[in-house]
């Protein structure tokens, strides 16, 4: 196992970014975000936010061994790209699957899986976020990350998903989070360094949840999936009670297009998937983006 912390330079990822990163890694190579003074003239940004904005591309599966992905294009090209600003909540359903998911960044991970399992409470803070992950990775035999480093993911995870204040120094400082808006996590008080997962009876759009299930298929290799690995990542990902979700699957059996299949018999609930392949996740996406 491999756990990656770091790699930010302190900033969470800003709003339009991605976008930047996109047409700078279209426009000029991904290789040409290592020539610092070109890229700091080009992308508009300060000397630590041209690695900063590097690392978030990795992390958003907007960019995969230094290429643009499907995905990239799909959202952000700008001959046909369906939502290069970021303005459809589904688009952020689909940035935080990825930011999860594929563990470029490990704590978003464990934060909203692995941390919270087994505990009634879905509240905490910095210092009990970084005891788990020393634990977490001393009985899994990780070299263990130093507590500035992990300190500084969290401080970063929590700016992801909370705004800041309005006082930075510059435009680029004072930009939020596109993941902002999914409303995921907030502070339990203002006086307080607690905070709390915001788990409740979501609406995520039905194309969506099955463009994440042909995902997680993907990665798991297998076409029948049970109802237990959706729960441990995705409704954990989108921060879903497992009423919220159970309603969402049984929606997937209302739309043939989706081409998936919910099933809960004799205690065995899972999704069967037909013919999964990159040709289905495009169609689910342009079934929700509404593309002929």
């Amino acid at each position: 196992m491999t756990l990656k912390f770091s790699g930010h330079d302190t900033f969470h990822c800003k709003q339009q970014w991605l976008l930047k990163g996109y047409e700078f890694t279209e426009n000029q190579g991904y290789k040409e975000f290592n020539q610092t003074e070109k890229a700091i003239k080009l992308l508009g940004i300060g000397r630590n936010m041209v690695s900063s904005l590097k690392y978030w591309l990795d992390a958003f599966n907007i960019t995969k061994d230094g290429l643009l992905t499907e995905f990239a294009d799909y959202i952000f090209s700008e001959k046909d790209g369906v939502d290069r600003y970021l303005e459809d909540e589904g688009t952020l359903w689909l940035l935080q699957f990825y930011i999860c998911h594929f563990k470029h960044a490990s704590i978003y991970n464990l934060i909203f899986t692995e941390y919270f399992i087994d505990k009634a409470s879905y509240e905490f803070n910095e210092e009990k976020v970084i005891s788990f992950i020393n634990k977490f990775g001393d009985d899994r035999n990780v070299r263990r990350t130093s507590e500035n480093t992990l300190s500084t993911d969290f401080k970063v995870f929590i700016r992801s998903y909370i705004a800041t204040k309005k006082d930075a120094k510059n435009i680029e400082d004072d930009l939020n989070s596109p993941l902002l808006e999914l409303n995921l996590v907030e502070k339990v008080d203002s006086k307080s360094d607690l905070y709390r997962i915001n788990k409740t009876e979501r609406e995520i759009p039905l194309p969506i949840l099955a463009y994440c299930i042909s995902e997680l298929a993907t990665s798991l290799d297998k076409n029948v999936i049970d109802i237990n690995d959706i729960q441990n990542t995705i409704a954990n990902y989108f921060c879903m009670t497992n009423e919220s979700l159970q309603d969402h699957l049984i929606g997937l059996n209302a739309i043939k297009e989706l081409s998936m299949t919910y099933s809960d018999t004799a205690g065995n609930s899972n999704v069967s998937i037909k013919n999964n392949s990159e040709d289905l996740k495009k169609s689910l996406l342009n079934n929700y983006y509404e593309i002929q």
